[in-house]
Order: structure tokens, then C-alpha cells, then sequence
């Protein structure tokens, strides 16, 4: 008898150890409570980066800091007109030049050149031929190598001349080399250079001449002329008679 009651005791001892988890099995609506869980406690410094729109930082204090946005470049300065201008005058060898309308003057490059170096400097011509105020950028020997310098010290005072005259940029109009006649569209004549002197020739009416301001055309070729809008003056360019260094003579002449 009592060994029957000791096999019941172990039977049962048997029984409780080999028994199931108390856990009951995870069914799929717990598996989206978990995930809703753990969603709900995502960490503060994400949610303070969505809000900020930005990056964030910790503080010692555990708390999230929006980084402040990088300052942003600012934009190149633009080149003043007058600025453009007085570089083109420079540089462009005549292509371009300045004319004001209310002091009746044209601003123009006078270039001397040698066979090993340059010199460089803007005249100021007035509607009596004079040239007034000339600045030398640079003197034959130091244009070579120090031009672009000497253009960037002496740029002020040019805009500032440019400025106050309320000069504007005129494009030349090439004279074709080896030739003595130009139709010029804008004058409404064919221009013809003869014997020293610029004629305007119209189908029907006799030659006008173009009077020089302050002497006489002393040029052996011309190279360009420049009409400016509104004006009865034009400018030109030409090439020497005579041998003097100077790559190109600027003279201011009166349309007839």
C-alpha cells in the first residue's frame, strides 16, 4: 500500500515537470500590438529631426537640438556698366569705346607699340579734336607683365570718370582692309576715303565731306569708325602716315 502511494506521488512530480509553458501561444493581433509598441516608444532626437526638418544634436542634457543650417554664399558682384566699359576700352583695342552725349566726348584707348613691348593709356577726345585728361595705365616695359594690376589700381578713377560723363559702350564698324569705300546702312551713304579725306557719297546728290575736328586726317588706311546714337559726331580710327609707335590715330569728325 504504501509503495502504490509513492507511484502516484512520482507519477505526478512526472507529469507537472514535463508540462506546457503557462505563456499562451502569440496569435497575429498580438505580433501588430507589438509593432504599434514599439513604433510609439521610436527614440525623441527622431521625432525632434522630422519636426526641424533638419539634423540634429544632443545636448548634455539628453535633449535633441535642431543644428543650424549652414549659412548660404553670397552671390558674385556684378560688374558695374562703367566698370565693363572702362575694361573694354582697355582691352578690346577699339572694338569698343565710350562716348558721352552731354560732354560731346569720346573715350578711347591710344596704344604704342614697339617690337618687344606696349604701352597703354585712355584719352578723352573732345568735339574740338583735343584730347583732355589722359590716364596712362601702363608705360611700354611694365605692360607685359603688370597690365591686369595697373587696370585694377587705376579702375576707380576711370568708372568714376565714365560715371560722371554718362558714357556708354558704341561698337566699331570695321573698315574693310584694302578697300577705300564703306556702305554705311546708318548714314544712308557710302563712305569713300580718298586724298586725306572722308566723303559721303547719296545716289543723286553731289559728295559731302566730313570735317575733322581740330586738323586735318593724317591716316594712311582707316580701321574703324564709331557713330554714336543721336549725335552728328563720328569717331575714327586709322593708321598713321607716318611711323610714330602708335598702333592706331583717333580723330572726331562732323557728319555733314
Amino acid at each position: 500500500m504504501v509503495r502504490s502511494v509513492a507511484s502516484v506521488f512520482v507519477t505526478f512530480a512526472l507529469l507537472a515537470g514535463c508540462g506546457g509553458s503557462s505563456t499562451d501561444p502569440a496569435t497575429p493581433d498580438d505580433v501588430k500590438k507589438d509593432d504599434a509598441a514599439a513604433k510609439s516608444d521610436a527614440p525623441a532626437d527622431a521625432e525632434a529631426k522630422a519636426e526641424s526638418g533638419g539634423d540634429t544634436t544632443e545636448t548634455t542634457d539628453g535633449n535633441a537640438q535642431p543644428v543650424a543650417d549652414a549659412k548660404p554664399k553670397e552671390p558674385a558682384k556684378t560688374a558695374s556698366e562703367a566698370e565693363t566699359l572702362a575694361r573694354d576700352i582697355v582691352k578690346t583695342s577699339g572694338r569698343r569705346i565710350g562716348f558721352s552725349a552731354a560732354k560731346k566726348m569720346f573715350a578711347v584707348p591710344n596704344e604704342k607699340r614697339t617690337e618687344t613691348n606696349f604701352g597703354i593709356d585712355v584719352f578723352f577726345y573732345g568735339d574740338d579734336g583735343a584730347n583732355r585728361d589722359p590716364i596712362r595705365i601702363c608705360q611700354p616695359g611694365e605692360c607685359e607683365e603688370h597690365m591686369n594690376e595697373k587696370l585694377d589700381e587705376l579702375l576707380p578713377k576711370i568708372v568714376q570718370k565714365l560715371e560722371e560723363g554718362g558714357y556708354v559702350n558704341v561698337r566699331g564698324i570695321g573698315w574693310p582692309d584694302g578697300r577705300d569705300e564703306l556702305e554705311v546702312s546708318t548714314l544712308g551713304m557710302k563712305l569713300k576715303f580718298r586724298n586725306g579725306r572722308l566723303e559721303g557719297l547719296r545716289e543723286g546728290k553731289p559728295p559731302v565731306v566730313f570735317q575733322v575736328a581740330g586738323g586735318r586726317l593724317d591716316v594712311s588706311e582707316i580701321k574703324a569708325i564709331y557713330l554714336p546714337s543721336d549725335s552728328k559726331l563720328m569717331g575714327l580710327f586709322g593708321k598713321p602716315s607716318r611711323p610714330s609707335g602708335v598702333v592706331q590715330t583717333f580723330y572726331v569728325l562732323k557728319i555733314p
